[in-house]
């Protein structure tokens, strides 16, 4: 089969650019050819990797978010010509390959991941035609959860296109991976460290979190790991809260996971998730997860980890302290998070979307 992803950007921080590495490395060692466009160049990507695996990685511009420019519906609609299945992740490569198609003379399959249960472009009601055009163009489209199939069945009418394939991790990877030393990070050997793994942008939720830590005892720490345009917003909120020598901000690392294997508690405070990477690896790493209880995490948290109510901050410090206390109680979520976990590998993932591919080629 020849393969072709599309996607904005490749940046190793976007949890979508990351299931397109996970996609791409089964499917090369399935014997497949596979490439992959990124609209954008905005590293650190993925390149190296993929190349190594013999994945040919293609930039259609080499500026930082230049992804919007009408030329690439021309540049792409040479290039879909010469693969069998075009699968696209994210907008706007979303609209720019269901246009090429539509006027090219290309006979691949397209098909489509949604990566979340929630968009900006939902709120323009003026877009929902256009919107129902653009999706209705693909082959298969897929949510990458049961909530994003939800709303895509929702504000669609897909059925007999529509797939869910819950995103997975490398298991195996995740448990290889090394523990990072805590004085590293500046956190005391002997803290109680908190993390959360995360962008700082509208849709996560950190200052909760930030906000959690005023009512536990000086022994807890909270390490975040991203970057975003909140992120000074959210540190101004830890120096007012008298926070600053507890809450550690790492920005980007590509040491996440061993990060996640440090902490003694992963949190993931958002307003809504598609289904969120680090909190599979979380659970892959046997750690005690307390998550939002929001749509694309309560599907994964729910009867493994503890969930709280968006934006409650005492219900949130309420689940840590009780982890910290109780050691058994500790040990048997942390363990149901861990067989969880089994259910989300990248392996079972990736050869669901081969098996949608083979019945689109049919």
């Amino acid at each position: 089969m020849k393969i072709l992803h599309v996607i904005h950007q490749l940046w190793r921080g976007n949890g979508a650019a990351r299931v397109v590495r996970d996609l791409a490395a089964y499917q090369i060692a399935q014997g497949n050819s596979v490439s992959i466009v990124s609209l954008s160049l905005f590293a650190p990507t993925f390149d190296q990797e993929l190349e190594a695996l013999g994945c040919e990685v293609i930039y259609l511009e080499n500026r930082r978010y230049s992804c919007y420019h009408p030329k690439f519906f021309f540049r792409l609609r040479k290039i879909i010509k010469e693969y069998e299945i075009v699968h696209v992740h994210l907008f706007p490569a979303l609209y720019w390959v269901a246009l090429a198609k539509l006027f090219s003379s290309a006979s691949c399959k397209l098909v489509l991941t949604e990566h979340s249960s929630f968009n900006n472009r939902q709120s323009i009601k003026l877009l929902n035609p256009l919107e129902r055009f653009i999706y209705t163009r693909y082959d298969a489209v897929i949510g990458v959860s049961d909530d994003v199939s939800r709303m895509l069945r929702s504000r669609f009418g897909l059925k007999e296109r529509l797939y869910t394939i819950n995103n997975g991790v490398g298991i195996e990877e995740v448990r290889s991976a090394p523990v990072v030393r805590r004085e590293s990070l500046g956190i005391p050997k002997e803290a109680v460290l908190i993390v959360q793994v995360a962008k700082f942008y509208e849709q996560k939720d950190q200052k909760t979190v930030i906000r959690m830590l005023t009512q536990l005892p000086d022994s807890f720490y909270l390490f975040f790991v991203g970057e975003g345009s909140l992120l000074e917003e959210d540190k101004a909120l830890a120096r007012s809260l008298g926070m600053s020598d507890r809450v550690i901000f790492g920005g980007f690392r590509n040491d996440a996971v061993s990060i996640l294997k440090a902490a003694d508690i992963v949190v993931m405070s958002s307003r809504f998730e598609g289904l969120c990477l680090s909190v599979l690896e979380a659970m892959a790493a046997g750690k005690p997860v307390v998550a939002s209880n929001v749509e694309g995490l309560s599907q994964v948290v729910e009867g493994a980890g503890l969930l709280f109510e968006l934006h409650d901050e005492k219900g949130l410090a309420a689940h840590v302290k009780r982890l910290m206390e109780d050691r058994s109680f500790y040990e048997s979520v942390a363990e149901r998070c861990r067989q969880r976990s089994l259910c989300f590998s990248s392996d079972t993932m990736a050869e669901s979307y081969q098996q949608v591919y083979k019945e689109l080629l049919k």
